[in-house]
């Protein structure tokens, strides 16, 4: 997985660039489709702004965005969101599935403990 980083009104620091990438660096394990993370820092007059867009090929673009007064927390607050909508799509996708051709479905009786 790709992440670059785009700073708006301040010089990105390596440390901040190291910490964005460790932190985004582990949403891949939600979707291991994700090819790209494009994240914004933006520096504002009393609030630190990170927005992000991730690309998972076959789907639609990821969006989320988070303030504070730190950059670190609005980070962290991001991958937060980003993971949490990963997670959605991934459990609604292997929630809606139907089952393979060689498996039975359950019947009503055996689902609900068994016949009697």
């Amino acid at each position: 997985m790709k992440i670059s980083m785009t700073a708006r009104r301040f010089e990105l620091s390596d440390a901040l660039r190291k910490y964005v990438e460790d932190r985004l660096s582990g949403l891949s394990r939600y979707n291991l489709r994700m090819t790209r993370v494009e994240v914004t820092l933006t520096e504002e007059k009393r609030e630190k702004r990170a927005e992000a867009r991730a690309a998972v090929d076959g789907d639609v673009n990821i969006h989320a965005e988070a303030t504070a007064d730190d950059f670190r927390i609005a980070v962290d607050r991001l991958s937060d969101k980003l993971a949490r909508q990963l997670k959605r799509r991934r459990d609604r996708r292997t929630d809606h599935q139907a089952p393979r051709l060689g498996e039975e479905i359950p019947s009503q009786g055996a689902a609900e403990g068994g016949e009697q």
